[in-house]
């Protein structure tokens, strides 16, 4: 036996789950030895592809997500949605070879951990005989337990090496451990209720930490408790979808209606959130408000967030519980009035749309057909760019449906985080809501549905360019030459892939391909093709 044997008997008795793969000289061998074992493998076009896709799966699946490309230029290809993963906490394995250690000269060589280590992920180079099983064991464990991207570098000619450890160690087993319950300090939660006692105006944040059935109903129970209204993160949109006084997302993605009633906020109290920047709208969305913070790690210093008021260092369920425990025991203010349940309700409705001067689809249009025909069994995909906040105006589908990992601003990420999806819900329509440009960065991964198999429908929001470049350049002036690119033909690419393909320039194309999509059961691609003058209230008001 191989070590690259051995290293994929090991694997698939940690059972992972599907690997997303791009093979090459570093990890081929092993990638052909663990698909004769059994394992589930979905090839990409591009090592990104690869890596993100299994980041969604491991979003959606609480596994620990599982990938490989090869050495060099394979793992270099990486490097974007790596800090992505980081950022969401979002725990991975990624098999990535490395380059020979006996040999001079290697075209493909490069040190690998420094670009690794960069983007705040973990490196392991295995280059131990005798301990390298026990290392891929402790990788996935650490992935797991850090909730991280760990990298593992295994020089491609050490591989191929015999195997002369222990074989009764590659019968290791792996389950995903639960988050150890922390029970807060008392006298923070005890502030933390006279400070909501003595204040009437009151939002409940919660977030990714929060999304848990317990956490849910206790945070629901205690917003009911303390007259508060909800609202969640982007990543949690979704949660309180079925309650009134919910304001939706909190942050630049928030409606107007809502902006409006989070200024008045008196206190904020964040459960299970990181509170970044761009959960407040870089401070304008709650600028008289004291601020609550019930999570782990309250005092991370990450994406600009500053530190609470008070803070109560616990998990979701337990922080939630004994504030709800200290609430029942006081008289506090509630602005949970029949007035303010229609301002919410309002915050939750699509604004009124005009019909664009130059004969394309509003956004918003495409956004009201949508939520008309897509059916709450299906996933949804929010991805990053201009199109973004319009997507996040969907309102009508849960957090266990709604999908949206965008930690590191990229754009490009959609068509892999519906590969993962897809994958990982194989019997439910999958539906990408994305922009032509992000589109257009990993074009090629429409085959892979199509090859796959997977039951994912891409819907274009085309605009002819970088819809958010686009806005900011015209409001200053300056020339649109590098973001403006015109419309792709999107169904006929398509097509050519193997998928559906149509192209939308009405509200009812839009229904017809959906409905199409729905009872088909096959990937698809519609190119609804919107206007460019229509500038996103968040691009309006950064654009001056």
């Amino acid at each position: 036996m191989k070590i690259y044997e051995a290293l994929a008997k090991v694997f698939h008795s940690l059972d992972l789950g599907t690997c997303f793969a791009l093979l090459g000289d570093a990890n081929m061998h092993w990638a052909g030895a663990l698909s004769d074992l059994g394992a589930r493998f979905i090839y990409a076009r591009h090592e990104h592809a690869a890596v993100a896709a299994a980041t969604a799966y491991a979003r959606n699946s609480g596994k620990v997500g599982f990938a490989t490309v090869t050495c060099g230029p394979g793992l270099t290809q990486v490097m974007t949605i790596l800090p992505i993963a980081v950022r969401a906490r979002v725990p991975l394995v990624l098999f990535a070879g490395e380059a020979p250690l006996y040999k001079e000269w290697y075209n493909q060589m490069i040190d690998q951990a420094p670009f690794v280590r960069a983007c705040g992920a973990h490196y392991v180079p295995l280059h131990n005989p005798d301990t390298i099983i026990q290392d891929v064991i402790n990788a996935v464990q650490n992935a797991a337990k850090e909730r991280i991207p760990v990298v593992l570098g295994v020089p491609f000619d050490l591989q191929k090496q015999d195997f002369t450890g222990d074989h009764s160690a590659l019968e290791a087993t792996f389950e995903f451990p639960t988050v150890d319950e922390v029970h807060p300090n008392l006298d923070s939660v005890k502030s933390a209720a006279d400070l909501l006692q003595n204040c009437e105006k009151t939002i409940i944040i919660a977030g990714m930490g929060a999304t848990s059935d317990d956490a849910r109903r206790l945070i629901v129970e205690l917003a009911e408790v303390t007259g508060s209204l909800v609202a969640t993160t982007l990543p949690a949109k979704g949660l309180f979808h079925d309650q009134a006084f919910c304001l939706g997302v909190a942050g630049g993605y928030s409606s107007d209606a809502a902006k409006a009633i989070f200024k008045r906020a008196e206190v904020v109290l964040g459960i299970g959130a990181r509170m970044a920047s761009h959960t407040f709208d870089g401070g304008r969305l709650t600028p008289n408000a004291q601020v609550i913070q019930i999570d782990l790690e309250p005092h991370e210093q990450v994406q600009g967030r500053k530190a609470s008021d008070i803070q109560i260092i616990a998990d979701a369920v337990s922080g939630t519980q004994a504030l709800l425990a200290e609430c029942k025991t006081l008289t506090t203010k509630s602005w949970r009035t029949a007035a303010m349940q229609d301002e919410t309700a309002a915050a939750l409705t699509l604004p009124r749309f005009s019909t664009p001067t130059d004969g394309f689809l509003h956004p918003l249009a495409v956004i009201e057909t949508l939520q008309q025909e897509i059916p709450k069994t299906a996933h949804i995909i929010n991805t990053s760019g201009h199109c973004a906040y319009y997507t996040a105006q969907m309102n009508a589908h849960p957090q266990s449906h709604y999908n949206v990992i965008r930690d590191f601003g990229a754009i490009g990420n959609g068509t892999s985080f519906a590969l993962g999806i897809a994958e990982r819900y194989p019997d439910r329509p999958v539906i990408l809501l994305d922009g032509d440009g992000s589109v257009m960065m990993h074009i090629q991964e429409l085959e892979t549905m199509a090859r796959h198999g997977l039951n994912i429908m891409t819907v274009v929001l085309n605009d002819g360019g970088y819809g958010s470049e686009v806005h900011k350049l015209r409001a200053s002036g300056a020339t649109l030459a590098g973001s403006v690119f015109g419309r792709p033909d999107f169904a006929s690419v398509g097509r050519g892939f193997g998928l559906a393909g149509t192209t939308a320039t009405t509200q009812d194309d839009i229904a017809q391909a959906v409905r199409a999509f729905l009872i088909s059961g096959k990937p698809a691609i519609c190119d609804v093709h919107i206007s460019d003058t229509i500038a996103s209230p968040q691009i309006q008001r950064i654009k001056h």
